[in-house]
């Protein structure tokens, strides 16, 4: 998640925005199609990397927008292509056309640049008075945010209350296994904790199986493993250094919590994030900087996917993502053959910082297909009311339980998971386990995954890298480490016009 600082569309005037949320507020209703004398056309944005509407990827989505229009004989859904490499690029065009009042109706996006107030104040609409009412096309609920999981809509919520995007399923995170390396080991069951879990990567080690494999060539099990971490770890002291209350901490919150010496090498508690890290790649395989976990499984050439490595039986577990269990199917290794569990907790067992707080979506979240933000009529001058009523009520037809599940199999093919229980998935063994049962923890994200800045990520992953590799011992790391937390803090600061003597 990139973070910069929040803007205000040049155009808009405080007596417009207010005008706007006294409108959303009085509207209330998703149910209807808004229908009036006239035509409408709703312009929506196709998920990334899917191709035009009429692609095999958007076949569900195409079959209920067919449905939908001839329900609704005044209503057109014009699906545009994403054709953007980054949420970072979509949202510099969506800016570009709000700037002259010609954004689409419907623009993909994610939480966190919403939440965060990465996007221009007023671009997008507050869609929570529709979301607190029943969605019309579903019998007996209470209302449409009832029918989502109790762990999505804190990442759809903005500190002020509001809600600016809708989330349709999750990409989480979890543990993958050989079956066979783990009966060779004796492991009859998966580790519930970190303590288990370090025990079985010993028993794996001792049966003569590589136990595992930190994949250091790209940003995805580093990263990971420090939102994992740090957020477990310092789960006792996030509102010390929590100032924007969003569900994963933002830029400024970082920057606050390094000032403060929480995030910091001389905090033991946050040491320890690195120092179980050490821990934990004792057990890894050699040349783990020759393998990412988010590359293709086709890729050829360096850093290459750690997939194969548990099909050809050469690792007994991988860190990697829902989409694994879909793509190692459909690569020939059975179901039958590997399992995933969860990451495991961190408790007093394995350190006496350690929280027990669940770790279970803290690395995922509802980042897959179906994110979507509403544009205000001064970012899409054709936005009225009325059109708003019914580009709502498109939405709450999509997001019906069993048509999102229906649209979200066919669109991802099983590496996304719905975001509303009730939804059909995949008959895929452990995916439902990756997914939070209840609210997830307050998200620390510091360094590997843009919060600060691309340079302080790129140069993270490199003093990582030496520190798995062996070519940086824990004392040289730590030293190192803590000047880059401190110089990406006040980089950050001074770029933002952040004045954090203020905290």
């Amino acid at each position: 998640m990139r973070t910069t600082p929040m803007r205000t569309l040049g155009s808009i005037t405080a007596a417009l925005l207010l005008a706007t949320v006294a409108a959303a507020c009085s509207s209330g209703s998703s149910g209807g199609s808004g229908s009036g004398s006239g035509s409408i056309v709703i312009k929506a944005v196709l998920p990334p990397n899917t191709g035009p509407i009429s692609s095999t990827d958007n076949a569900g989505l195409k079959k209920l927008t067919t449905e939908y229009e001839a329900a609704h004989k005044n209503v057109t859904v014009d699906w545009l292509p994403n054709n953007s490499s980054s949420i970072t690029a979509s949202n510099a065009t969506v800016e570009t056309q709000a700037s002259g009042g010609a954004a689409p109706d419907m623009v993909w996006e994610q939480y966190g640049p919403v939440t965060s107030g990465a996007l221009p104040a007023g671009l997008l609409q507050n869609i929570k008075p529709y979301l607190e009412k029943p969605n019309p096309y579903v019998t007996g609920n209470t209302s449409w945010l009832s029918l989502f999981s109790a762990s999505t809509i804190p990442y759809m919520t903005s500190p002020n209350g509001d809600i600016d995007i809708i989330l349709g399923s999750n990409v989480e995170t979890g543990m993958f296994y050989s079956k066979a390396a783990f009966a060779k080991a004796g492991i009859t069951s998966t580790p519930a904790t970190w303590a288990q879990f370090m025990t079985d990567l010993g028993k794996l080690k001792s049966a003569g199986v590589t136990p595992f494999i930190f994949a250091d060539g790209g940003l995805c099990n580093p990263s990971w493993f420090e939102r994992l971490a740090t957020s477990s770890l310092l789960a006792n002291e996030v509102s010390q250094f929590d100032v924007n209350h969003a569900q994963v901490t933002t830029g400024l919150d970082i920057a606050v919590g390094i000032k403060k010496g929480i995030i910091s090498m001389s905090n033991p508690r946050y040491a320890e994030v690195w120092k179980l890290l050490g821990q934990l790649v004792k057990y890894s395989a050699s040349g783990e900087s020759g393998y990412d976990a988010c590359s293709a499984p086709t890729a050829t050439t360096p850093p290459l996917s750690t997939q194969s490595l548990l099909a050809q039986g050469k690792v007994g577990i991988l860190w990697g993502g829902s989409w694994y269990i879909p793509q190692l199917s459909s690569a020939g290794y059975s179901t039958a053959k590997f399992g995933v569990f969860p990451e495991p907790a961190i408790t007093t067992t394995s350190t006496p910082y350690g929280t027990g707080t669940s770790t279970v979506g803290v690395i995922g979240g509802p980042n897959g297909n179906g994110q979507w933000g509403i544009t205000s009529q001064h970012a899409d001058s054709t936005m009225t009311l009325a059109k708003t009523k019914v580009v709502m009520n498109f939405l709450a037809w999509l997001f019906t339980p069993q048509h999102l599940g229906n649209w979200i199999e066919i669109n991802q093919q099983g590496g996304d998971i719905p975001t509303e229980p009730s939804a059909p998935t995949l008959k895929l063994p452990g995916l439902k386990t990756l997914v939070p049962a209840s609210k997830v923890t307050t998200v620390v994200d510091v360094i590997l995954d843009d919060v600060l800045g691309t340079a302080p990520t790129n140069d993270g992953l490199r003093l990582v890298q030496a520190y798995v590799d062996g070519q940086l011992s824990y004392s040289a790391f730590a030293s190192q480490w803590q000047s880059l937390l401190t110089s990406a803090a006040q980089s950050w600061a001074t770029q933002n016009h952040v004045d954090l003597s203020k905290y």
